[in-house]
């Protein structure tokens, strides 16, 4: 079996329940490299080393080098195709026609797109074999950036559902003791996400106050878990608007508590104004819960089905998401029971088996694909993003 060198900035529960299940289906032959294995973006605590593949550091793009020249890959698997060190890694196998793939979930509706920049865009695209993308939206952006439909497979973006589906179930059984444990209210919607400006906090916080202005005493709380440069602002808004004993923000909740956070929830909310996906939103459906989302996340088309285990909404719309906090919060138990389960049935579809399956679709396409060397404009433009510092 061919060895496939999958190159991350840093690998988080997300992508070690991925490549687990990579890794079974390939035994011996996945070999990971983490090029940025400090980055702060997302604050994980360290996953587990025995995962059924070979995990490798470098922290220069010397040592990336050296770490392919040594694995010898027979293909190469690359997370996105922007940053400098997946470009070196690019320059590479374009230097030994190592076949290429590219995980990708970006969407043409991310941020504003230019003609200059999206052409520019095409030609990096044109040096990878196939893709393996997250859905509709990223489906549809790399078909606009030219890579056939045939060339492409899903799903990148998947969670461990049977962690969170366990996890969460587990909690309910014991809903007394957890409630006390984590501090939670007895009913709440739950928003897990960063606090950055595009996952639109503010908006929510203002939705909800006007949800719960209506509902008087029968108001569900408000559980904002994560952390974020807005944090501080996001407290303020809380309490200028004498929400504090219904706005409950507890912090980073790291992988091992989530569970208990989803499993308590009644609903789930994400009302960000652009997101590329939303892995948030699979952890939620594989807890059971009916999901809020927002229309531009990128996991709305695949993942939301309208009255049957939620409903999106447009983000800058604060009385529409304030109607739709009041419609689930208003449902009996049951009906939101029901769109609970389909949430499950939905997301069965969004695995890491799945995505093993479709990663090795993927890899195939390429493998299969005639060796021809790519054009000098392509290899000019490789070669010259992978010469730029990586960020700080």
């Amino acid at each position: 079996m061919e060895t496939v060198a999958f190159l991350v900035q840093r690998i988080g529960p997300y992508h070690h329940a991925r490549l687990c299940a990579w890794a079974a289906a390939r035994p011996g032959a996945v070999k990971v490299i983490e090029f940025r294995p400090a980055d702060a973006v997302y604050v994980w605590t360290s996953v587990g080393e025995n995962g059924g593949y070979l995990r490798q550091q470098t922290h220069s793009r010397e040592k990336l080098c050296r770490a392919l020249d040594e694995l010898q890959p027979q293909a190469v698997v690359c997370v996105g195709y922007a940053d400098p060190e997946i470009n070196q890694a690019v320059a590479w196998a374009l230097r030994r026609q190592v076949p290429l793939v590219t995980c990708s979930d970006s969407t043409y509706e991310d941020e504003p797109r230019s003609w200059a920049k999206e052409a520019f865009k095409r030609r990096i695209v044109s040096a990878f074999d196939a893709a393996l993308v997250a859905g509709r939206r990223a489906h549809d952006y790399l078909e606009k950036l030219g890579l056939g439909r045939d060339r492409r497979f899903d799903p990148w973006d998947v969670v461990d559902n049977a962690y969170f589906e366990r996890g969460a179930d587990a909690i309910r059984r014991d809903e007394a003791s957890a409630r006390a444990k984590y501090k939670l209210p007895p009913r709440y919607f739950l928003c897990v996400t960063r606090f950055v400006s595009k996952k639109n906090l503010p908006r929510l916080i203002e939705a909800y106050a006007r949800y719960a202005a209506q509902a008087g005493h029968d108001a569900w709380s408000l559980v904002l878990a994560g952390a974020g440069p807005l944090e501080a602002e996001l407290r303020a808004s809380v309490a200028s608007a004498r929400l504090e004993a219904k706005v409950h923000i507890p912090g980073l909740v790291q992988y091992a508590d989530l569970p208990a956070y989803y499993g308590l929830a009644g609903a789930f909310v994400l009302p960000s104004t652009s997101d590329q996906w939303g892995l948030v939103v699979n952890e939620a459906m594989a807890a059971g819960l009916p999901v809020l989302v927002s229309s531009p996340c990128g996991c709305a088309p695949d993942l939301v089905r309208e009255g049957e285990n939620g409903f999106t909404f447009d983000p800058e719309n604060i009385e529409a998401l304030a109607e739709r906090l009041k419609q689930v919060a208003g449902m009996d138990q049951a009906r939101r029971a029901a769109m609970g389960q389909r949430s499950r049935e939905i997301v069965a579809a969004f695995s890491p088996e799945a995505f093993a399956t479709g990663l090795e679709a993927a890899l195939a396409c390429a493998l299969a694909r005639p060796r021809a060397r790519k054009s000098w404009l392509t290899r000019l433009l490789v070669n010259l993003l992978a010469r730029r510092s990586p960020p700080n």
